[in-house]
């Protein structure tokens, strides 16, 4: 960061005192930014501020995208971003030259005309549309407030970012499916390009009008009015509409994605080719209403979603049969009433929540199998469960409910109450399987933070050591330990759970069993030496930069891994080694040191040979303290040695005196 400004990766400037509200989106404030590399289209930033991920696995596709039908991203990055201290993810777009179409729904506009919808926005958005389904990606984000004009003189429009936020979590209920209008806006999942030409034809509706038609309607009843009536009907009402771009419209709001328009028939429609008109799918009304909680309900639909905003009311209908005999026979659905039953049958199986919670999140997906998940307050679709728990994390909610969906195989059991088999609920399945395993064990490195980042793939570690440098990767997660030290936090270990986890989920390399070792219940020498050799390979691998301060701080806490060493001058040489080694920040020479086996093996045996010399002298010292202890037996021993030696003493002298006499 420079002055007042701020560097993205050296090539855009974001200017932070210089906010563009007017460009804002959904997850992201607007500022002005500026290019380091010569001149051209002028560029604008948004930064995101974190109530859901960013769409960061996609962003280089988008950035590959050279339609003048989308705005076009130009770069993207992590930045220091001084407002509140921390590191977030910033985006540089192309900035349109001029305003939003609709600064909201709540504010009509001049309506516009059929020849202008057609000619700025039908044939913007396919083009758009079918540039990013060649690409496997959808917008997500069509809306008449997320219109541009690219050009003021000629009036030219532009779609706005897509990426700043999962799909549809900016999207009214209005503008999207009727499924998707009844999950969490965090829980919609990627959806496909049909949900976004259904996002296309409300649009249109809306710029058509030049107002919202359900102006002051609130969600929920827009959504039950689009089950009983359909899409077209709820939304148009009474008016009538142009009859050419009514039937663009009426085509785009078929409620079955199968009947819906596609981006071919919208083609033959630009070409002047008109199609059969498309008429409102009415679902199956029963011959006699189920009544619940003092309400009449004539479709299995809306009767769903009343189970799941009150199980507990729910729960003895569904167990008394009431429910099987209504639909056996005022719906004349024998294969929903099994499937009721196969829920009912099932329930039990699950684990975590109440037997309530599991019952009727099952029996309200085999009545409604296309409507999202639907547990406690929480409804998400399949994979929209990956999103709405990084939001519960990210707004600092409990994450249970989500990780409940989970562990009782909601998901599995919403696969297997589709009436249409799609490819790609194969890997949905073996996904969920997997994400289960994980929640099943709670060791380090599993767990529910596992299941978040294996769920986000483009998920930052959200770990309260390292957040506010926003980590979008191993080397990362190293470089924000290292500014963390360098702050003089050191007084805790450098791995918690949402590191081990993310660090299992991103760095695959490392061996599971390492994990294992960060529980509290190991020896702290095991789990050091397990930290050591996790973030050491990190380091060697991604071929990070060397980290002083971190290296700093793991040496403060290998005091027992050197106290494995027996020899204390060796101990002695290890913590001055080790000193040495942490200023060239390589954790791996840490590791040598203090985890080498050829030192430890020499280690041991002298520390062997050593206890062997140890047993030996005590051994002796022992055997002659028993000695000195026998006081008889050294007075008696002592005895006749000094007896024997006065007697030769005395026998020496007469010997002598015998011979001396003689002699004289």
């Amino acid at each position: 960061m420079s002055g007042d400004t701020v560097k993205l990766a050296e090539r855009y400037e974001v200017v932070p005192n210089s906010a563009l509200p007017g460009l804002n989106s959904v997850n992201a404030n607007a500022f002005a930014a500026r290019s380091l590399r010569g001149k051209g289209t002028e560029p604008f930033a948004v930064i995101c501020y974190g109530a859901v991920p960013p769409r960061a696995d996609v962003v280089s596709t988008f950035a590959n995208v050279d339609n003048p039908a989308i705005m076009k991203l130009f770069d993207w990055g992590v930045v220091d971003w001084p407002a509140d201290k921390t590191r977030r993810y910033c985006m540089v777009f192309e900035k349109p030259a001029g305003r939003r179409l609709m600064n909201s729904l709540a504010e009509p506009i001049e309506p516009m005309p059929e020849e202008q919808l057609t000619r700025q926005v039908v044939q913007l958005v396919v083009s758009a549309l079918r540039e990013l389904s060649s690409r496997g990606v959808v917008h997500g984000a069509i809306r008449p407030t997320n219109l541009f004009y690219r050009d003021v003189a000629s009036g030219t429009l532009m779609l706005g970012e897509a990426v700043t936020a999962p799909p549809g979590f900016g999207q009214p209920v209005l503008l999207e499916t009727i499924e998707r209008g009844m999950a969490m806006p965090s829980g919609r999942g990627n959806g496909s390009i049909a949900d976004d030409l259904y996002s296309l034809g409300a649009t249109l509706l809306i710029l058509l009008l030049g107002r919202n038609p359900v102006a002051g309607v609130d969600d929920e009843a827009l959504i039950q009015t689009k089950i009983e009536r359909g899409s077209y009907p709820a939304l148009v009402g009474q008016m009538r509409l142009p009859l050419a771009i009514g039937e663009v419209i009426r085509g785009l709001l078929v409620d079955d994605p199968k009947q819906r328009w596609t981006l071919n028939d919208l083609d033959l429609w630009l070409s002047g080719r008109r199609l059969s008109p498309k008429q409102p799918q009415i679902p199956k009304r029963a011959a006699r209403p189920m009544e619940f909680q003092g309400q009449d309900y004539w479709y299995c639909r809306t009767l769903s979603r009343a189970f799941g905003r009150s199980p507990v009311a729910a729960t003895p209908v569904i167990e008394s049969g009431e429910l099987d005999k209504w639909l056996r026979r005022s719906m004349s659905d024998e294969i929903r009433a099994d499937a009721v039953a196969s829920a009912i049958q099932t329930a039990s199986s699950g684990k975590g929540g109440t037997a309530t919670d599991r019952l009727v999140a099952r029996v309200c997906m085999a009545l409604d199998p296309s409507a999202p998940i639907r547990y406690r307050t929480k409804a998400v679709l399949p994979d929209g469960v990956g999103p709405a728990l990084a939001e519960a994390f990210l707004r600092g909610e409990s994450p249970q409910s989500v990780a409940e969906v989970i562990t009782n195989q909601l998901p599995m059991f919403w696969v297997n109450v589709q009436s249409d088999f799609k490819p790609e609920f194969v890997p949905l399945v073996h996904a969920f399987d997997q994400l289960r395993t994980f929640l099943d064990r709670t060791a380090p490195g599993l767990g529910l933070e596992r299941v978040l980042y294996e769920a986000n793939p483009a998920m930052p570690c959200i770990s309260p050591l390292v957040a506010a440098q926003y980590p979008v990767g191993p080397a990362d997660v190293l470089r924000a330990l290292d500014w963390t030290a360098s702050g003089g936090e050191r007084n805790k270990d450098p791995i918690d759970r949402h590191i081990a986890a993310f660090l299992a989920a991103r760095h695959k390399r490392a061996e599971e069993i390492l994990y294992s070792q960060l529980s509290a219940s190991v020896e702290p020498m095991r789990r050091i030496i397990a930290m050591l050799t996790i973030l050491a390979d990190v380091q060697v691998r991604t071929n990070t930069e060397p980290l002083p301060h971190l290296c700093g701080w793991v040496v403060a806490l290998l005091d027992p891994a050197i106290r494995r060493f027996h020899n204390r001058p060796h101990q002695e040489e290890v913590r001055r080694q080790t000193d040495a080694a942490a200023h060239n920040g390589r954790l791996a020479e840490l590791l040598k040191i203090v985890d080498d086996p050829d030192s430890l093996r020499k280690d041991k045996a002298e520390f062997e040979a050593a206890q062997i010399a140890y047993r030996e002298a005590n051994a002796e010292i022992e055997r002659l303290r028993q000695t000195v202890g026998d006081r008889e037996g050294i007075i008696d021993s002592t005895g006749r040695q000094v007896a024997a030696i006065a007697s030769s003493v005395v026998s020496t002298l007469l010997v002598a005196g015998i011979i001396l006499f003689f002699a004289l």
